[in-house]
């Protein structure tokens, strides 16, 4: 599928289901930028941070499975091997190489996850989900298929009205600073049955314990952006974590759950300087082996 001038839009069949990634910008600017959003999101979370970039980089932006417009088989898995493993699938099957992985929140888990399994270039981790993130009791409860099919509907007929108060409550830290129509961006592709009972499989497999099992170094460049006002992820377990990572921190003022659209600048900036130490240091690393 071909989307606006500059943008082209690709449906990737995996054996779980159809995923679709956004691409913009040239090709021949150095490692590609893959932008992963966070759990029941979508890929315009980082579109604002695209627009910046895309004059001068290749960036793509992921719907993961069954968010935005990509299409889950019955009986997909969300759990976070399952995430990691398409993704591979997607960028391999799009001659995507080398990429920096950039992820927000639950994104980041996946971002850090990928990089021990793909050849990486770097890691931006934004508003990131750690390890030690508590995992809601009531979510427990939809590992039955009987809650599952008793939240269906109630994420259907109230997607607008729970995505506004968690935007409003939970992620922005400024209300006022909401954009025009995210609520709908965000709410309206779980309108059909199918995708409401896919959110109630997401939210069901989501454990943060999973990110454990690749704690460690993923032996390129870290960079963590944590918000002042993040009511979801605190800073202080962000700054552990980058420094559990062996990463570098950032801490984004008067800014809560979302970065990429409440600090797009910041955010953008970060990828531009992420960018140019990888392409510094692997002139060096060229410069070693040439001598």
């Amino acid at each position: 599928m071909v989307g606006v001038p500059g943008q082209e839009v690709v449906a990737v069949a995996t054996s779980d289901g159809r995923m679709v990634i956004e691409i913009r910008g040239p090709r021949a600017t150095g490692p590609p930028v893959v932008c992963l959003h966070g759990l029941s999101a979508n890929r315009s979370t980082w579109r604002p941070v695209a627009k910046r970039l895309s004059e001068r980089r290749r960036v793509v932006l992921v719907d993961l499975l069954g968010r935005g417009e990509s299409d889950p088989a019955p009986g997909a898995r969300y759990d976070l091997e399952s995430e990691v493993r398409r993704l591979d699938h997607v960028l391999t099957a799009s001659g995507i190489e080398r990429p920096v992985l950039a992820g927000h929140s639950h994104g980041a888990a996946i971002a850090l996850a990928a990089a021990h399994r793909v050849s990486a270039s770097g890691l931006l981790l934004v508003n990131p989900v750690t390890p030690g993130l508590s995992r809601p009791a009531a979510l427990s409860a939809l590992r039955s298929p009987t809650a599952r099919a008793m939240l269906t509907p109630a994420v259907k007929l109230f997607r607008r009205p729970l995505t506004r108060y968690m935007l409003v409550r939970r992620v922005f830290a400024n209300r006022e600073a909401i954009p025009a129509g995210l609520v709908d961006r965000y709410a309206d592709p779980y309108g059909s049955w199918g995708r409401a009972a896919g959110l109630a499989r997401i939210l069901s497999d989501w454990d943060p314990a999973e990110l454990e099992h690749w704690a460690g170094s993923p032996g390129v460049p870290v960079h963590v952006i944590a918000g002042a006002e993040d009511r979801r992820i605190g800073p202080d377990a962000a700054r552990r974590w980058a420094a559990r990572l062996g990463g570098s921190f950032e801490l984004a003022a008067g800014c809560g759950h979302s970065a990429p659209e409440e600090r797009t600048t910041k955010v953008a900036e970060a990828l531009e300087d992420l960018l140019e130490t990888i392409c510094a240091r692997e002139q060096d690393e060229t410069h070693d082996d040439q001598e």
